[in-house]
């Protein structure tokens, strides 16, 4: 797993984990013809391209979520692509913030590359992802 800054992208459900690929969860409200639907989702996006981590190479990491900060410690392992997350320090709670923190409290597994990375949970139904650019 790379060093670095990561910004979340979205969270999936329905994943394929082999193709890398799934149901984008705010990304499809956004897109939902009902207009509350939408507005609800891109209000999501706003809120969760906000929130970073930044994966450092002594083991620790830290972060920025929604009204705070976040703190703790991490290791993978390159050859089971296993990653372990620990939290030392987390904000008020808020349902985004709860969101992220389950992701990467519950993420076992880690796969991707220099611009992508994805998190998942036991059976990879669900992932995290990340990029180490922005999203708008």
């Amino acid at each position: 797993m790379q060093a670095g800054t990561w910004h979340v992208v979205d969270f999936y459900g329905k994943a394929n984990w082999d193709k890398r690929n799934g149901e984008p969860k705010y990304n499809a409200m956004a897109h939902n013809p009902d207009k509350t639907i939408a507005t609800e989702g891109r209000k999501a996006l706003d809120i969760i391209h906000g929130f970073n981590i930044t994966f450092k190479a002594d083991g620790t990491f830290t972060g920025s979520i929604q009204n705070g900060t976040i703190e703790g410690t991490w290791q993978a392992d390159g050859k089971d692509r296993t990653v372990n997350i620990n939290f030392t320090k987390t904000p008020p709670s808020t349902s985004y913030n709860n969101e992220f923190i389950e992701a990467l409290n519950n993420a076992i597994f880690y796969q991707g590359d220099s611009n992508v990375l994805l998190l998942a949970p036991e059976g990879k139904k669900t992932y995290i992802q990340f990029a180490h650019n922005k999203q708008d």
